[in-house]
Order: C-alpha cells, then sequence, then structure tokens
C-alpha cells in the first residue's frame, strides 16, 4: 500500500518506542506480571500453590527480561534473590511470614543503598538506568530522593500490615502497593522530561543517542 510504512520504517519513525522506551516497558512487564500471578494465586489457591506461582513467573520474567535486553538486570535479579529465598522459607515452614518480611528488607534495603551512593556523591540509580534516560545530575539526585522516600514508605507501610492486618490481608496489600508503586514510577517521566538533555534525548527524556 502505497505511503505505508514497513515495522523498521515505523519503529524509527516512532521517538517513543526506541529501544531505552522497549527496555523501560520491558522492566515494568516483568515487574509486574509476577505480582499480578501471585495475587490471583493467592485469592484462589493456597499458599504455597500461590508460593510456587511467585518463584515460577519471578525467575520466567528475569530470563525473558534477560533474553530480551540482553544484559543482566540488577534490580529484578535481587528482587528474585529475595523471593527464591523467602519464598523457599515459605514453603518449609508453611508460613507468609517470610515473604512478607522479605518484602519489608527489600524495600529499605534499595532505599539504603541510594541513599548511602548519594552520600558518597554517587547516584546508583544514573549507574543502572542512564543508558535509558538521559538527564542531568541535578535531575538523577532528584529522582533518587523521590525514590528513598517511596521505598521507605512502601517498607514502612507493609510492615504495619505485617503487624496490624491478617496474611490474608496481605495479599492484597502487596498488589495495591506494586500497583501505587508502578503508578509513581510511571509518574517520573515528568521528571525526566523536565531535566532531560535535549541534544541526547528525546521529549520524554528518554537517550536517544550517547554522549
Amino acid at each position: 500500500m502505497a505511503g505505508a510504512c514497513n515495522s523498521i520504517t515505523c519503529y524509527n519513525q516512532r521517538d517513543f518506542l526506541s529501544m531505552p522506551a522497549r527496555r523501560a516497558i520491558l522492566h515494568l512487564t516483568t515487574e509486574f506480571v509476577p505480582v499480578v500471578a501471585f495475587f490471583l494465586a493467592g485469592n484462589f489457591l493456597s499458599l504455597d500453590a500461590a508460593t510456587i506461582v511467585l518463584i515460577t513467573t519471578t525467575v520466567a520474567a528475569l530470563i525473558i527480561g534477560l533474553w530480551c535486553a540482553g544484559r543482566m538486570p540488577v534490580l529484578p535479579v535481587v528482587s528474585t534473590i529475595f523471593v527464591l529465598i523467602s519464598g523457599g522459607i515459605t514453603l518449609r515452614e508453611h508460613s507468609p511470614e517470610a515473604l512478607i518480611i522479605a518484602d519489608s528488607l527489600y524495600y529499605f534495603l534499595l532505599a539504603g543503598v541510594v541513599a548511602g551512593g548519594l552520600s558518597l556523591r554517587f547516584n546508583v540509580l544514573k549507574y543502572f538506568f542512564d543508558h535509558t534516560f538521559a538527564m542531568t545530575d541535578e535531575g538523577w539526585d532528584v529522582l533518587a530522593w523521590r525514590w528513598v522516600t517511596i521505598f521507605i514508605l512502601a517498607g514502612a507501610a507493609n510492615e504495619l500490615v505485617r503487624i496490624m492486618l491478617t496474611p490474608e490481608a496481605w495479599f492484597d496489600f502487596r498488589f495495591i502497593k506494586v500497583l501505587a508503586i508502578t503508578g509513581f514510577g510511571l509518574l517520573q517521566i515528568k521528571t525526566a522530561s523536565t531535566y532531560r538533555i535535549a541534544h541526547l534525548s528525546n521529549h520524554w527524556g528518554l537517550r536517544t543517542k550517547d554522549e
């Protein structure tokens, strides 16, 4: 058909679907699918079955992410390690306590690593995601402190649920929590756009070329 473009041409014309954007979408997908699977399994299956679903989908998402991105995704690897250890304990003890505590530790660990890096004038987020976003150092620092805040809040909220509510309620809370964090992450595209390096990125702050 006249005027139609093939897939390669369309890909080049759509700036938002550049490789950095595809990496970002892939990361969100591989993080979100295990959460949805665990939420559904937790509401319809036994604890052990739900835990097996979580472990299986988390490992599968990591493998798919590695295969598609062609590089080792650090944060999903850390998340997978937490899931494997806490999931193994859960299957042995037949109690979700390990999964719940591991969730809190995971977010507190992320907050500590990012904040610790900033105190040493090393931006962890920039180190891992500079290939995806082209932002000024000020923008990376703003983004990092925002994530430190959200990680601390997520860990603290998880602990409150563990102490005050039932394990069954935690299944629903975990799903809502990840939805909220995902929404927060998507909103940070505005930060990337505000602090973008114009000649290295598109309107969204997604990197289009190396320096």
